[in-house]
């Protein structure tokens, strides 16, 4: 688990809910201020464990998190980073 995040960072987001259970979402760190960052989604892990990308019609793909919001890691998996990069070259041209 991250406790510190950097810019430009792939993050697998965490969050464990009582009603909705673990819920996993992908994204990129876009700004780090006050140990507060600015994450914008890029996807989420179906039930299946399967990662799918957001469409960009989607309300709040960037929202403002601090490490106690979540469990934090870095992504790991080749095959959700190259589908990560992919959408970003897609969708925000990088």
């Amino acid at each position: 688990m991250l406790s510190k995040l950097a810019k430009n960072q792939y993050v697998k987001l965490v969050k464990e809910d009582e009603n909705k259970g673990k819920e996993v979402e992908y994204g990129v760190v876009l700004h780090e201020h006050d140990n507060k960052y600015d994450i914008m989604s890029i996807g989420f892990e179906n039930k299946n464990g399967v990662f799918l990308g957001y469409p960009t019609e989607v309300n709040n793909l960037v929202q403002t998190y601090t490490t106690e919001d979540a469990m934090f890691y870095e992504v790991k998996e080749d095959e959700v980073r190259r589908k990560m990069n992919i959408w970003l070259e897609k969708n925000c041209g990088k």
